[in-house]
């Protein structure tokens, strides 16, 4: 076994050597930030929000409204196969693809003044082109709305003394919006502050006082289940119903400041996980390789496992819908971009510390993953991570039962503002589609709550079974996403001039291990007869063909006209 100090120590190292040379290179021989860097902020609908005059404001909020809780599920997952691949993979990807895919993400969204994803692809590829990625994102978006829906849901039924302090953080975060926009002069850091003092004081206040909701409402059709309320399902739809009104209601209201409440959490979580590593430095009980049993191939299930974490999808669609919308200086896509690719290197990090060292043995270890059908169930993954921190936090004397309530309602509050951010960003994308295309804005409403409703059901339908069987799908439809837009960015690249090979390299890597895992899904779907998986996985590889095609196309043409 090998001290946590170490693996924290190394990791900590290549992070900072990461950001301090990789990034600059790319800064500045890949994506010049020019001096005469103008931000789009100014002309974006965002504008109104007094957190985007903050410098550090920016990266905060695209922290908040990353997929965290997919990072930490992922990962925690991904420590089945021993701690030692998922852990270079994390450390590698995401210095390497990561950091790079999210520089040039914001970079690109910055050169289009703010557009979205498949705006921009309409711009650079075609018309087809940009209509294909929307496809794309639509798929998802809705992928990773249900799985964010089902982990608030697991979460408040596996914890329940952190459903009223959850429930509260919405009012503590529109009491905090309004507070700031009427008094610009306060300040956001003291206003966080109090607001997260206030979220804790709440954690503290009601934290023997827990909301069950038991009993279970089956409607049957003949001998088939039609459907099922039970407390899963409703605290579903109550996530989707507050995640629906925040994300239309202005960002300052109620977005932003739950998505910096959310940051701010996660902030504590990991400043108390790594004190809690260097003062009582365990040892990993976690084995360095390992096969659970009827487990699939490490690869390339291991990529698919931890998407974010390594080079998550999410980071594209935050960039390009939000994140590039409040840049206020000529260094926030570098400081923005690969930072927040180092964050969540972070967060990935926590589960890998957590999954591997808060067991007391190998063999306490093996019995949690010992088989793959032990950790096929999202609660159990949760409980994992949420238990181990509460280890951590004893070696701090935190109680464990506050440790528990407090990651409980951190990965809860990350899950939710992804939620709100996937909503919104499906509205901006359709919105600026519709305007290209003069479609009525009544329509795109419509599509948006479609989008809401298929992923409201696919996280009720996946309540009653495992996580993977979906999961796995759901990473494959990440690097789908990944290999477009970096596709994208290559032909941005080429007609500027620029060197393509930094990002040449991770597209071809996680095309062909996209390409790779869809085949395999479909494969394995079409034995099993889910026609609906069989779909989706043809809508992906399909849509993926057609913006390679599109995208290889232009870049001939782009390519072509320069001297060689």
């Amino acid at each position: 076994m090998i001290n946590s100090v170490f693996v924290l120590l190394a990791a900590l190292v290549v992070f900072a050597f990461g950001y301090r040379f990789f990034s600059k290179f790319l800064a500045v021989r890949v994506f010049r930030s020019d001096a005469d860097y103008s931000t789009p902020v100014a002309a974006a609908t965002d504008r109104g929000d007094p957190t985007s005059s903050a410098r550090y404001m920016p990266f905060a909020q695209h922290i908040g409204s990353l997929a965290a809780a997919v990072t930490i599920i992922g990962t925690t997952l991904a420590v089945a196969w021993g701690w030692i691949p998922v852990f270079l993979w994390v450390v590698v990807g995401s210095v390497v693809a990561a950091g790079t895919y999210a520089m040039g993400s914001l970079w690109l969204s910055r050169q289009h003044g703010g557009a979205t994803q498949a705006s921009q692809a309409r711009d650079l590829a075609g018309r087809s082109a940009g209509t294909l990625i929307l496809a794309l994102l639509a798929a998802l978006s809705i992928l990773v709305n249900a799985i964010m829906a089902l982990a608030v849901a697991e979460v408040l039924v596996a914890y329940p003394a952190s459903a009223i302090p959850f429930l509260l953080q919405g009012a503590i975060a529109f009491v905090f919006g309004l507070f700031v926009r009427r008094h610009p002069g306060f300040g956001i850091v003291p206003g966080t502050l109090i607001a997260l003092a206030a979220g804790l004081l709440a954690l503290w206040l009601f934290r023997g006082m827990p909301i069950e909701l038991v009993g279970r409402l089956q409607i049957q059709s003949g001998a088939n289940r039609a459907l099922t309320l039970d407390a899963p399902v409703i605290w579903i739809v109550l996530a989707f119903a507050f995640a629906w009104y925040s994300a239309h209601q202005p960002p300052w209201k109620i977005a932003f400041p739950y998505g910096l409440l959310s940051t701010g959490l996660l902030a504590m979580i990991l400043l108390i996980l790594f004190i809690a590593v260097m003062i009582a430095h365990p040892m990993l009980a976690a084995p360095a390789f390992y096969t659970p049993s009827k487990a699939p191939g490490v690869l390339p299930w291991l990529f698919v496992t931890v998407t974010s974490g390594a080079i998550g999808s999410w980071h594209a669609l935050v960039a390009s819908g939000i994140g590039a919308r409040q840049l206020a200086g000529k260094n926030d896509v570098r400081r923005v971009g690969y930072g927040s690719a180092i964050a969540d290197a972070l967060i990935a990090l926590s589960a890998i510390l957590i999954a591997s060292g808060a067991f007391p043995s190998q063999h306490a270890w093996t019995q949690a993953y010992g088989s793959w059908g032990s950790v096929n169930h999202l609660s159990r993954i949760l409980r994992i991570y949420i238990d181990g921190f509460a280890v951590f936090g004893h070696d701090l004397g935190i109680s464990d039962t506050f440790s528990r309530s407090l990651g409980a309602l951190m990965l809860m509050c990350l899950s939710t503002t992804t939620l709100i951010t996937g909503i919104r960003i499906q509205r901006y994308t359709l919105g600026e589609m519709a305007q290209a295309d003069a479609l009525p804005t009544k329509a795109t409403s419509r599509i948006v709550g479609l989008g809401a409703i298929l992923a409201a059901a696919l996280a009720a339908q996946a309540s009653q079974e495992h996580i993977l069987e979906y999961w796995q799908l759901f990473g494959s439809a990440g690097l789908t996403v990944a290999a477009a837009w970096l596709a994208i960015t290559v032909l941005a690249l080429a007609r500027r001039n620029r060197p393509l090979s930094l990002v040449l390299a991770p597209l071809l890597f996680v095309l062909g291990v996209g390409v790779w895992a869809l085949g395999l899904e479909l494969v394995s779907n079409w034995s099993a007869r889910r026609w609906g998986m069989i779909g989706t996985c043809l809508v992906l590889i399909l849509a993926l063909a057609a913006v390679i095609w599109r995208t290889g196309a232009a870049l001939y043409k782009s390519l072509s006209g320069q001297r060689v």
